[in-house]
């Protein structure tokens, strides 16, 4: 498949969801700047696993004390507030490398990939290198945070770390 190019960034799949974190993160962004990069990329809280386990085993008992007869009703609703809790316990963060060689690090949206806020623009001696890899993510560390990227990102992780 191929990509489009949009302000120097080369999106592989998507092009609907990459322009729209991109216009988010070019609206939060001063006039002058230009996107080079960006990623879309995510940290888990440390206490995520036991507060989805929490989460399922707490809706699995109170759908059982509601009368929910099936259990195929009851596993449902758990397994949706497990989804909900993981959700509540990650961040999501937008990284952009702008053309002034500026690194700035963005609040994302919990729903869509869609940047909301700017957080930080991180210092020029900020390292970013990978930390590991799978076949669907690779980790990054960004600063003192090690984040979770999808493998379409890696081309634009990769400029971000050259820099």
């Amino acid at each position: 498949m191929g990509g489009r190019w949009e302000e120097g960034v080369r999106f592989q799949l998507f092009p609907m969801r990459e322009s729209v974190l991109t216009s988010s993160v070019r609206a939060l962004l001063a006039s002058e700047e230009r996107i080079v990069a960006l990623v879309h990329m995510w940290r888990r809280h440390r206490l995520m696993v036991p507060f989805v386990l929490a989460s399922f085993a707490g809706v699995l008992v109170v759908a059982i004390l509601a009368g929910f007869e099936e259990w195929s009703g009851r596993i449902g609703l758990a397994l949706g507030a497990g989804a909900l809790a993981a959700m509540a316990t990650t961040e999501y963060r937008v990284l952009a490398l702008t053309s002034d060689n500026d690194l700035v690090l963005l609040r994302s949206s919990r729903v869509r990939q869609k940047a909301t806020e700017l957080l930080v623009r991180l210092p020029t001696s900020t390292v970013v290198e990978p930390a590991g890899t799978n076949l669907v993510i690779t980790d990054w560390k960004v600063a003192d945070h090690t984040y979770s990227v999808m493998r379409r990102y890696q081309s634009a992780m990769v400029a971000i770390s050259e820099r």
